[in-house]
């Protein structure tokens, strides 16, 4: 059988990007082309005009709006029967500022035409303000502070102008609405301004077929929307006598429209990109369609494409994926890409694939049998020390003959000499199970202190059921009594757990002190690459413990060793007890 010549991606996607935007290129082309040389360009400017009108309406309705939200605080009079009781004695200035924040919070945080809102009180501007700000409408603290740092006094100078007429200030660029708030006498006691959101207020004045610069004149504040600023020297004064005209000048054209309302008078000057857009195309409706003709099979050609050399093989390589994921080792992938990267992706994914499945099956084998071998041996390893002194207390109490303590602590030992043995060779037993050992060794100590030493279980029943490792109490409680109890003569051992999660956690408490050098010592005892080969064996236990508790469960678990206070050292075990949370470290 022939070999089928593979041919890259990037030469294929190259190959269909040209073919699908050629045709229509030309196509698009011969549009222009018509537009130049068409001599209906009074209809085009005609329809511009309109747009422009249309637009004009939109931004008028809006700022009309704002007006009249900026107008309802004296309709409302909330904020003018705060004043009048602050006034009166009734309410303090605090009280005056929450009214007012209140309501400007009320009516204006969620208007998408205002960015913030700001009030002061004529009576002391510096302290008596209220402010607010739409963050949905690009507002902020940040304005507030550009207002007051640098916008204030021309406001302030134009408020003293108004009396009760509302009226607009442009300062770099931020438009600001700014009215006057009368008392009876008509006399200003509040001035408020309201940033506008140019974005939202005049969007519609930048609704052109093609690119647009918008200049806005309002009363006489000058300010631009869109593009570069359109001046008055490109639209002679003269012709804003009427309502709207235009200037073509240059091949580029510039319309100019006005409108008058009771608070303001608003001009706008556009001008639009080079004359290419402004012709009207009769038969574009044809043209349209026979684009769509030609789009049609080069896009389903393309989709094809996209679906046979690059969807169809990603959505193998995923699916790949999601095996090996689902525990699946060595999955093959079977169909051969019609693409040679694809073809090469896929050849490494097989390759990858069956080596992760050797180095799971050899490596992982090989690092559990060297786990297996430490964790023996870590647990075999008990303090003969204890061996020893339990020893000479049966001794001892053997030549009292007739003695049942001799009894009980034989069979204490025999329950402790099991637990190490472990003949059912199970790592984990139950916490109520693990509980037998250690009271089987408090028993046989407390032959040995009497009353010198004090023990107090507080482990709730709730945690017994679960799974620790098997003896893994017996040497911290056994250090806790040698360090502490055993050096101060006498002295208390607490035992408490709780479980948080997916962790168990016990927690020795004994009387003691460590010295700098002590906790150093721990610390090293502790340390993750610590080697229980190079110490003593007196001080195997509770770095035994640890190295138990990091093989069976990786991190976080382990012992942790810390002064808790001036008089006692707590021993804390973490314990993973949730089987499925379980990791290979």
């Amino acid at each position: 059988m022939k070999k089928r010549k593979q041919y890259s991606l990037k030469s294929r996607i190259i190959g269909i990007v040209m073919l699908v935007w050629f045709v229509p290129f030309l196509l698009v082309a011969a549009m222009v082309g018509y537009y130049l040389f068409s001599d209906q360009m009074e209809g085009a400017i005609n329809q511009q005009q309109t747009q422009l009108a249309f637009n004009l309406q939109n931004s008028e309705e809006r700022l009309n709006a704002c007006i009249d939200s900026a107008k309802k605080i004296s309709y409302d009079a909330d904020v003018d029967h705060a004043y009048r009781s602050y006034l009166a004695g009734e309410t303090t200035q605090k009280g005056l500022m929450n009214a007012g924040n209140q309501y400007l919070y009320k009516q204006y945080r969620h208007d998408a035409a205002v960015r913030d809102v700001i009030l002061w009180f004529t009576e002391q501007p510096e302290s008596m303000r209220c402010e607010v700000y739409n963050l949905s409408a690009g507002g902020g603290y940040p304005d507030v502070g550009v207002f007051w740092n640098s916008d204030y006094e021309a406001v302030q100078e134009k408020a003293r102008e108004l009396g009760t007429r509302v009226d607009f200030i442009v300062v770099d660029g931020r438009i600001y609405l700014v009215r006057n708030l009368m008392n009876s006498a008509y006399e200003p006691f509040a001035v408020m301004v309201v940033r506008l959101n140019k974005s939202y207020c005049f969007e519609n004045l930048t609704n052109f077929v093609s690119e647009a610069a918008v200049t806005v004149q309002l009363n006489d504040q000058n300010f631009t929307v869109a593009g570069e600023s359109v001046t008055e020297e490109e639209i002679p004064i003269k012709n804003l006598q009427s309502v709207s005209g235009y200037v073509w000048k240059n091949e580029v054209l510039r319309l100019f429209r006005k409108t008058t309302t009771d608070h303001y008078q608003m001009t706008v000057r556009v001008r639009l990109s080079e004359g290419v857009s402004f012709t009207p195309f009769f038969g574009y409706r044809m043209i349209m369609i026979i684009m769509v003709l030609f789009l049609l099979p080069l896009l389903t050609m393309l989709l094809y494409i996209t679906r046979r050399y690059i969807t169809k093989p990603v959505e193998g390589l995923m699916s790949g994926a999601r095996k090996i994921e689902q525990g699946e080792l060595g999955y093959q992938m079977v169909n051969e890409p019609h693409s040679q990267e694809f073809k090469y992706l896929a050849d490494s994914f097989n390759s990858m694939s069956s080596t992760l499945k050797y180095q799971f099956d050899h490596i992982y084998e090989e690092e559990m049998a060297l786990r297996d071998a430490q964790f023996m041996a870590l647990q075999a390893n008990i303090n003969p020390h204890f061996m020893n002194n339990t020893l000479e207390i049966i001794n001892w109490e053997a030549r009292i003959a007739g003695n049942y303590k001799v009894s009980r602590m034989i069979e204490a030992l025999s329950t402790l000499l099991d637990g190490a043995l472990n003949r059912d060779k199970k790592a984990e037993v139950l916490l109520s199970e693990e509980m037998v050992y250690v009271n089987d060794y408090l028993f046989i100590t407390a032959e040995r202190f009497g009353k010198r030493l004090t023990v107090y279980n507080h482990l709730p029943e709730d945690i017994m059921e679960c799974e620790v490792p098997r003896l893994i109490l017996q040497p911290v409680i056994e250090n806790a009594i040698e360090h502490g109890v055993l050096k101060r003569g006498s002295g208390r051992v607490e035992l408490n757990g709780y479980r948080e999660g997916d962790y168990l956690y016990l927690v020795i408490i004994n009387e003691a002190v460590l010295t700098g050098d002590q906790q150093k010592r721990i610390d090293r005892l502790l340390s993750p690459d610590y080697d229980v080969g190079r110490e003593a064996s007196e001080s195997l236990g509770i770095a035994n413990v640890n190295q138990r508790l990091r093989i069976l469960y990786g991190e976080p678990c382990g012992l942790t060793i810390r002064q808790r206070d001036n008089e006692c050292v707590e021993v804390r075990l973490t314990i993973l007890v949730n089987k499925e949370h379980k990791i290979i470290q």
